[in-house]
């Protein structure tokens, strides 16, 4: 037994998932925005874990690259010439 829908019901459906796709990119937007102000104050608050956090940042970023240390060393001084 299939279980089929009439175009009413799936233009129905269409309707509420544009809805909720709209609520879902605004929801994301405030988050983004309240984490980037948790952020500026946390760091604030901290300062000493800022620098601990840019480490970590750096050091994920390099294990999941396919670059040596120095590439990535030569790259952020601006030394690199080939394309990224």
């Amino acid at each position: 037994m299939k279980n089929e829908l009439s175009q009413k019901e799936f233009a129905a459906l269409d309707r509420k998932i544009e809805r909720l796709e709209t609520k879902i990119v605004e929801v994301k937007h405030n988050y983004d925005e309240l984490l980037s102000q948790y952020t500026e104050l946390f760091e604030l608050r901290h300062p000493e874990k800022k620098q601990e956090r840019i480490k970590e940042t750096l050091y994920s970023a390099y294990c999941k690259s396919n670059r040596s240390l120095d590439e990535i060393l030569a790259f952020m001084a601006g030394e690199y010439e080939e394309d990224w």
